[in-house]
């Protein structure tokens, strides 16, 4: 393999007048990764990425993005390659039967299943590749890691009244909105102006216009004919964006505009309500599974850097 990666290098002076459909952005022992790899596992990011209208910023997040991508698919392919020489394996049958289990828990046929893959641009071969890797990743990081992690009565304790003491400074925002929309192929100066007429909107409920009918007449998005209600707001449960600048209003302002990858929001905290947090009982295998990932990961990091560390890695990015 490494012969042809070296083959592939002194032949690439004499394609540079062809187009360059793919190429290898890293070597790893003796398996390569590939660019288009890494698109497919960084495009929901980039998606995002494309929206910042500053292009050294934008530049500079997509190479931060593109090298975080990286590492992940170099971590996985080691991850592999360990289990290759253990002799770990996940054979056909294992997926099928996982596919099985997400089939009865979401009540689905095969077919129905094969459309919800097709809505998210993946086929089912694509599918079962990935949840083949997937659980391969899963029985390595388990037979190596798993004897390393324990989770006591005590540290569970220890972890609720830890959150507890950090929910009671927690609340929820009562919230409303108001989308208008962005097509995703809007030129910089339609989205300027798509900004500053949410700008007018945020200026005319702050002159003391009802939020509610601003919303019925002109938001996008749904909910509009209800005053653009969206509920009530926890953290963590809505695009980071329109959180951050929903929990940081007091309760009767109206901030924005908030870019999302619909559009422009106005938004409008209605109140905040105090949370109470849930009974030990009632969240305790929940708990016992957060600190065990928690702790899953710090492990899991210092394996991959230990694999890193005894293996022959070029990145070509």
């Amino acid at each position: 393999m490494r012969t042809l990666v070296l083959l592939l290098t002194c032949l690439s002076p004499a394609l540079a007048g062809a187009e360059i459909i793919d190429r290898i952005v890293a070597v790893v022992n003796d398996e390569v990764i590939t660019l288009t790899e890494l698109k497919d596992t960084t495009q929901p990011l980039m998606e995002q990425v494309a929206r910042i209208t500053d292009p050294i910023v934008r530049d500079a997040q997509r190479q931060k993005q593109l090298r975080a991508g990286l590492d992940t698919l170099i971590g996985k392919r080691l991850m592999s390659q360990e289990a290759a020489q253990r002799n770990i394996a996940v054979s056909k049958a294992d997926v099928d039967q996982y596919l099985s289990r997400i089939r009865a828990s979401r009540g689905w046929t095969e077919e129905q299943l094969q459309v919800y893959l097709t809505g998210q641009g993946m086929s089912l071969a694509q599918f079962r590749q990935e949840t083949r890797a997937k659980l391969l990743q899963q029985r390595i990081v388990g037979m190596v890691l798993g004897q390393k992690i324990r989770v006591s009565d005590r540290d569970l304790e220890d972890y609720y009244k830890e959150k507890v003491t950090r929910a009671s400074a927690d609340y929820v925002v009562e919230a409303a909105h108001i989308l208008l929309q962005v097509p995703a192929d809007a030129t910089p100066a339609q989205d300027a102006a798509v900004r500053q007429e949410t700008q007018e909107l945020i200026l005319r409920a702050r002159s003391g216009e009802p939020f509610a009918e601003l919303a019925a007449r002109y938001s996008q998005g749904p909910g509009a004919a209800g005053g653009g209600v969206l509920g009530r707001i926890r953290r963590g449960s809505i695009d980071p964006t329109l959180e951050e600048a929903i929990f940081s209003l007091e309760a009767g302002a109206v901030g924005g505009p908030v870019r999302s990858r619909f559009g422009y929001h106005a938004v409008y905290a209605i109140a905040r309500h105090s949370v109470a947090p849930p009974e030990f009982s009632t969240v305790r295998e929940q708990l016992r599974n957060e600190l065990y990932n928690s702790r899953l990961e710090g492990e899991l990091k210092k394996w991959i850097d230990e694999l890193e560390s005894k293996a022959f890695i070029e990145v070509r990015l």
